[in-house]
């Protein structure tokens, strides 16, 4: 009799209980016999991540780096809260708690299975409709975005609004290598007219301000080399943003002769007016073509004071 009754009751170990639920959110919370108290917390792991990216989406720029961290955060705390709750249950299970059905390793590794893949699930939902992490490889975006600068773009930045002057976008080129992703600035819409003339830009006519920055290094790393230059500040509209000029830079880099851009198209440049492949050689690019805005910089290569927000 005793044996039966030994078989089917045992004591809760309150700290196999809060390890359950950090490693596998809930899962402590099963083993303790609350399976609908589990799930619950499974379900708001799953989410803690899109909810903290969709706050970062919705709010301004000035929160960016705080939602940024929020979103890391997030999945964190909610693992810490979930183990703290599975301890606190165990110290309150009676010693001799009757076990369920579920009460078996196999199918605490099948929940947490199911609670894992469905916040990998909502990860690759978010991958596909909302943010996409890119690695940039390619110094034509210098000043602003370094070579190895991973970026964070914004997919549903152009769902309510159309692009803007300054905006950086992420696209396949209008070119053989239209399964690639660049990524330049916006200098000019549909309906605009663009020229560039000794290295400064015209737009519909007006010269576009910009002024040199003299208190920055005027240097550029590229293939192992260092190549002097000027970097200015540039204003187009409400955007302000530096660009680069290399010291001796070509004339294809110096001038180009009026365009005028379809509607529902834009030109682009890099930043690094020298050393760029953009609009100047393929044209202008078609919204259809665009993937994301570039809005942040989540891991800068060199300083941390270009961490957040892409101006």
């Amino acid at each position: 009799m005793n044996d039966a009754t030994e078989s089917t009751t045992s004591k809760r170990s309150s700290w196999l209980a809060a390890l359950l639920s950090f490693a596998l959110p809930g899962v402590g919370q099963v083993y303790c016999g609350r399976l609908a108290r589990g799930l619950t917390f499974g379900l708001i792991y799953g989410l803690a991540i899109p909810v903290a990216l969709g706050l970062l989406a919705c709010l301004g720029p000035a929160p960016s780096v705080v939602f940024a961290l929020l979103a890391v955060v997030a999945a964190f705390g909610v693992a810490v809260a979930a183990g703290i709750d599975a301890y606190r249950l165990a110290m309150i299970t009676r010693p001799d708690y009757g076990l369920k059905a579920y009460n078996h390793p196999a199918v605490y590794l099948l929940i947490g299975l199911m609670i894992q893949g469905s916040s990998i699930g909502y990860a690759l939902h978010i991958r596909a409709s909302l943010f996409e992490a890119f690695r940039v490889t390619a110094p034509s975006m210098f000043p602003t975005i370094a070579v190895h600068d991973r970026i964070l773009g914004n997919k549903i930045a152009y769902r309510r609004a159309n692009p803007q002057h300054g905006d950086v976008i992420l696209f396949h080129p209008p070119t053989s290598e239209w399964r690639s992703t660049y990524i330049k600035r916006i200098v000019a819409l549909g309906g605009d007219t663009i020229r560039m003339t000794a290295g400064e830009l015209y737009l519909n006519g007006r010269k576009l301000p910009r002024e040199p920055i003299t208190d920055q290094a005027a240097t550029v790393n590229h293939a192992g080399q260092t190549v002097p230059g000027t970097i200015y500040r540039e204003h187009d509209d409400n955007a302000a943003y530096e660009t680069f000029l290399a010291a001796g830079a070509s004339e294809q880099a110096l001038e180009f002769g009026e365009i005028k851009v379809p509607e529902n198209c834009c030109f682009v440049l890099g930043d690094n007016r020298s050393d760029s492949l953009d609009s100047r050689q393929f044209g202008p690019v078609a919204y259809g073509q665009i993937k994301a805005r570039a809005d942040y910089i989540y891991w800068p290569v060199d300083t941390w004071s270009r961490f957040g927000r892409i101006e």
